[in-house]
């Protein structure tokens, strides 16, 4: 048989949805700038649903599996893949988000994928895995079980710093296999850009100055807290990026402070960029995370940031050479008294030119995975 040359070969780029968080941007930014003279990128997804179905990078192939990773349905999984990667030249994998990442290792260990597998975590393990919260048994299996994948991987990405010291010490990895590499950054947000006609219709509206934030609706992004923050400011608007399973509740909770006419709340945008130019400060109240996009998003957008030094994540980001403000406390009113300040006292400037934003480059970032495969 003759040999397959690099560009002839696949890389899979898996990740569990296209909904919109920022691991599905990671891999979407992944796909669209992985260097092509190496292999040919390929979307791998157990489910083709979600908001970024809309920005699929269209010489990006998508392969769908069908069902989720979920360990009960790991056999029915494992044969579906094997049918879908049959006779493809794979010659490396990059997975994203802790179920399919241990799903690919599962892969590997049987012979369904005969090739490198480098996972990603994206957020605090301890956290996001509501570890705390199980029965001792449960959680012991799966630390243990995740333990014995991750060190069978092939590397090990965090998407801080924090968050792979954080994976290397629960699984007991080799530092040479354990690597930080921060997210990519769409460079639509350092472009200038108009408002559509729609968004500007209500966006006008808004008393300034104006606060936005974004993510998905769920305890960890702290909006209950954002909102009671915001509840202290005599002037402007919120504006609450994303969608997720507790509007209800936080719209309910907006109300009761008085401040449901300040609040916007405006789902999920192809385009947030739009609003995070036209706006004054963003805010992040989370609880925890990983390495929050939406920061350098902002940031590359022109605006001052106030954040929460939670684990993990802002910390490598809102540094002392950038606009803005760390909150080291849980206490709404200190988030209140760092946005009342910042607002006050630090302006808006235009897009990326006051911000080094080089580790975010998608290039930049594109090529640090590439060199996890070395000669592969």
């Amino acid at each position: 048989m003759a040999a397959v040359s690099m560009a002839e070969s696949e890389i899979l780029i898996a990740i569990e949805t296209l909904s919109g968080g920022g691991a599905e941007r990671v891999a979407l930014e992944l796909a669209s700038h992985w260097p092509r003279n190496h292999a040919r990128p390929v979307l791998l997804v157990a489910s083709r649903q979600g908001e970024y179905l809309e920005s699929l990078p269209p010489d990006v192939e998508v392969l769908e599996v069908g069902m989720p990773s979920s360990p009960r349905k790991a056999l029915p999984f494992l044969l579906r893949l094997r049918r879908l990667l049959q006779g493809r030249r794979i010659s490396g994998v990059i997975s994203h988000m802790t179920g399919l990442n241990r799903m690919m290792l599962r892969a590997a260990l049987v012979g369904i994928v005969r090739a490198p597998v480098v996972v990603v975590e994206h957020n605090d393990f301890l956290r996001n895995q509501a570890l705390n919260e199980m029965p001792r048994l449960r959680r012991v299996l799966l630390q243990s079980e995740t333990a014995y994948l991750y060190r069978r991987a092939h590397a090990v990405v965090g998407c801080s710093q924090g968050v792979a010291q954080q994976i290397g010490k629960l699984f007991g990895l080799a530092p040479d296999r354990l690597h930080g590499i921060a997210n990519p950054l769409d460079r639509r947000f350092l472009r200038p850009v108009s408002m559509d006609p729609s968004v500007a219709k209500w966006f006008e509206k808004l008393a300034r100055p104006v606060f936005v934030s974004a993510g998905r609706l769920v305890p960890q992004k702290g909006f209950e807290d954002l909102l009671r923050a915001f509840a202290y400011q005599e002037n402007g608007s919120l504006v609450i990026l994303g969608e997720g399973p507790q509007r209800e509740k936080l719209e309910k909770l907006a109300a009761e402070l008085g401040v449901e006419d300040r609040v916007k709340m405006a789902g999920f945008m192809q385009a947030p960029e739009q609003v995070l130019q036209a706006a004054d400060v963003y805010v992040s109240a989370s609880l925890w995370e990983g390495y929050p996009l939406t920061l350098i998003e902002a940031y590359a957008s022109g605006l001052p940031v106030v954040a929460r030094a939670c684990n993990f994540g802002p910390e490598e980001i809102v540094t002392s050479d950038r606009p803005g403000r760390l909150v080291r406390s849980l206490d709404v009113s200190e988030l209140a008294k760092a946005m009342r300040d910042v607002v006050t006292t630090v302006s808006r400037f235009p897009p990326k030119t006051e911000v080094d934003l080089g580790e975010n480059d998608p290039t930049v970032v594109a090529q640090r995975y590439r060199a996890l495969f070395h000669d592969t």
